[in-house]
């Protein structure tokens, strides 16, 4: 069986992503042949006794940088193993916010190359020449792109047909939606008696469970990430629920919340 994904990784320490990766569902998907994987550390493909790849900021200042011409040998050699051009996306902090959409495109692509930045950078010259795409995790820095690369991958990964046990399980979840972009509803395991479950997930009414979902799912996301609802495209039976949740708010806190979504 051909692999729907092939992914590489260009870093200092690759290991670190690999050991993330072969647990879960991308270690099984992995094993069941849904994608292939390598990494190609940087210190294997520099050209100095001491195997440097990074050299002093230009003008001075702190820290290292990475240097061109490991990478350059690094991503030889990971198109030679691609057997074609990968889409190279590099992981730093300076880029644009990962989200679920750009998720989906990098996985709906056969070859992906990774490049983690570690140290102050990436030589800015080599990734104006290389790099197809810049992303990052979040407002703070990491020691090195290698986990995130790692959390990339598995995102990745999870949307190929087959990864998960229920395919139904990357359509209901968190941000699955685009449009809607709302969060998960509140999850509850059948086994657990410790405590009552809510009421309309034990009577045995579809209805009841899917309009408890929804309103759920858009009540955790008004309390928790208002922003999402503030640009969502939102059915009338969305709106009319996010009002009654609105209104249920007002009646226990006294007054109307500042700060959430209309």
């Amino acid at each position: 069986m051909q692999p729907r994904l092939r992914v590489s990784l260009l870093a200092p320490f690759p290991d670190l992503a690999a050991q993330a990766l072969d647990y879960g569902v991308t270690g099984r998907a992995l094993g069941n042949g849904l994608w292939r994987w390598r990494g190609f550390g940087l210190h294997d493909h520099a050209d100095d006794p001491r195997r440097s790849i990074d050299a002093r900021p230009a003008a001075g200042g702190p820290g290292m940088v990475l240097a061109a011409a490991p990478l350059d040998r690094a991503l030889a050699a990971a198109r030679h193993w691609h057997g074609a051009a990968p889409h190279v996306v590099l992981l730093s902090p300076d880029g644009a916010p990962l989200t679920q959409a750009r998720v989906r495109e990098f996985s709906d692509r056969r070859d992906l190359a990774f490049v983690a930045g570690r140290y102050e950078g990436v030589d800015q010259r080599w990734v104006d020449a290389n790099v197809d795409a810049i992303v990052s995790l979040g407002d703070y820095v990491l020691s090195g792109g290698e986990l995130a690369a790692a959390v990339v991958v598995d995102a990745c990964v999870r949307l190929l047909p087959g990864a998960l046990g229920d395919a139904d399980s990357a359509l209901s979840e968190s941000f699955a939606d685009a449009q809607t972009a709302r969060l998960d509803w509140p999850q509850y395991a059948l086994a657990d008696a410790s405590a009552p479950l809510p009421p309309e997930l034990t009577q045995g009414d579809h209805a009841a469970v899917h309009r408890w979902r929804l309103k759920e799912a858009l009540r955790r996301t008004w309390c928790r990430r208002p922003d999402l609802l503030a640009r969502a495209a939102l059915s009338s039976v969305e709106r009319s629920l996010v009002d009654e949740i609105a209104l249920e708010f007002k009646a226990s806190h006294g007054q109307p919340r500042s700060d959430a979504a209309g």
